[in-house]
């Protein structure tokens, strides 16, 4: 259940989303969530991981998001399988899958993934440039480094770089990219509880400190961003100070230099639909708000592209 902590969010959440919509949030919240596993393109097609993970006792239903895989039953973890550890596979709650699907890239693109570890988006977007171009995975905690290299490893990735590297300090760096994905670190309340890591008590202070980063890791971004190249900004979090807001702030700070781009995938609301104290920028009307549900944790997404002087 929802620990005590909560309350001051459940009743904003009241406030922004209406009560309904909270009572399903929180429902959801205390749900177990479902895996989905989506094949590894590199290394297999669909309908050889469908066959050979199912000839193992699986049972999967194949969903129309993301050319993802439900695992409707597992006869033991699968990730003990030698298709996993083959790098056949990914393991994915389906919001994850979203930012490094809404880049369109070309085969020679430089991408930067801002907060890489453990790797999993990079990887999409490896997969999405059939290992081609170049991406640079940036990692500032050097505990997650490991994870991050073990998972471009196992999933053959080849034209990835990582970077121990704080992406407040890529300042520094003469590099600019076609394409940034910037999963920005967040309070995470739109996490299921089950995978939600955080020990510390929640305090609504959070949201502003959060907020501050997020900013200053947007900035930095757009700055080694290419005219014309496009930047993918998400939270897992469900207060809109770290995402509608977020972007309507950014966008009034770079008037007519940005344009949003719809994400293109049908699930959620417009990020303009919630219940604000004040109006907010027509585009965000292309941004997505989305609610836990099942395979999707609490999410905001946008996609933002540098408009050429």
């Amino acid at each position: 259940m929802l620990s005590d902590s909560f309350l001051p969010y459940i009743q904003r959440w009241r406030e922004i989303y209406g009560f309904e919509k909270t009572e399903s949030i929180i429902q959801n919240l205390n749900m177990k969530d479902k895996r989905f596993i989506i094949p590894n393109i590199l290394k297999i097609s669909s309908n050889q991981l469908f066959s050979s993970i199912e000839k193992r006792g699986f049972i999967l239903r194949e969903t129309k998001m993301f050319n993802a895989f439900l695992i409707e039953k597992a006869p033991y973890n699968i990730v003990s399988t030698p298709e996993y550890l083959s790098g056949f596979f990914s393991i994915h709650a389906l919001t994850s899958i979203i930012p490094p699907f809404s880049l369109e890239l070309q085969k020679d693109d430089l991408v930067i993934d801002m907060a890489a570890a453990p790797g999993i988006k990079t990887s999409l977007l490896a997969q999405k440039l059939r290992n081609r171009g170049i991406i640079i995975a940036i990692e500032k905690s050097k505990a997650r480094i490991p994870a991050l290299r073990a998972n471009i490893s196992r999933l053959g990735i080849k034209n990835t770089i990582i970077l121990f590297l704080d992406s407040m300090n890529l300042s520094f760096k003469d590099i600019m990219a076609d394409h940034i994905l910037l999963d920005a670190p967040c309070s995470g309340t739109g996490l299921k509880l089950e995978k939600n890591k955080r020990s510390s008590p929640r305090k609504m202070k959070d949201i502003l400190r959060n907020t501050i980063i997020q900013k200053s890791l947007l900035e930095v971004g757009w700055n080694h961003l290419k005219p014309g190249g496009t930047l993918v900004y998400s939270t897992c979090s469900l207060e809109p100070e770290e995402g509608e807001i977020q972007i309507h702030n950014f966008l009034n700070r770079h008037i007519n230099e940005v344009e949003v781009l719809p994400i293109s995938f049908e699930i959620g609301i417009a990020g303009n639909q919630i219940n604000w104290k004040f109006p907010l920028d027509s585009q965000l009307s292309k941004t997505k708000r989305i609610f836990p549900d099942i395979g999707f944790d609490g999410f905001f997404v946008a996609l933002l592209r540098k408009v050429v002087s």
